[in-house]
């Protein structure tokens, strides 16, 4: 054997090459038998970023109606977090639902 080092390269990484992955090792002597064998797994979870936000105005924006500001984004991995902010003058956060679904 030329290395002790042998990888395995994936290239172009999708979300459905998430999974478990094990190397294993056999060891033999010059007549094929079997000296020892090992292997170690390990986990390969895919990331998925969140694409841009569509965001919109639900309602008519007069003084004493109510409308709503809706915000999406495709599914991400792991969940996203929502979050809207007034911007100055009068700066406020104001965060999503627990669950990260989005606000409405």
């Amino acid at each position: 054997m030329p290395s002790r080092n042998v990888s395995l390269r994936l290239e172009g990484l999708q979300e459905k090459d998430s999974g478990s992955y094990r190397c294993s090792v056999n060891v033999q002597d010059n007549q094929g038998k079997s000296k020892g064998h090992s292997s170690k797994t390990l986990e390969l979870k895919v990331l998925v970023p969140p694409a841009p936000p569509s965001c919109r105005l639900l309602g008519v924006p007069h003084v004493g109606t109510n409308v709503t500001l809706s915000c999406q984004s495709p599914r991400s991995k792991p969940a996203a977090e929502y979050q809207w902010e007034r911007l100055p003058p009068s700066p406020q956060i104001f965060f999503a639902p627990a669950l990260g679904e989005g606000i409405s």
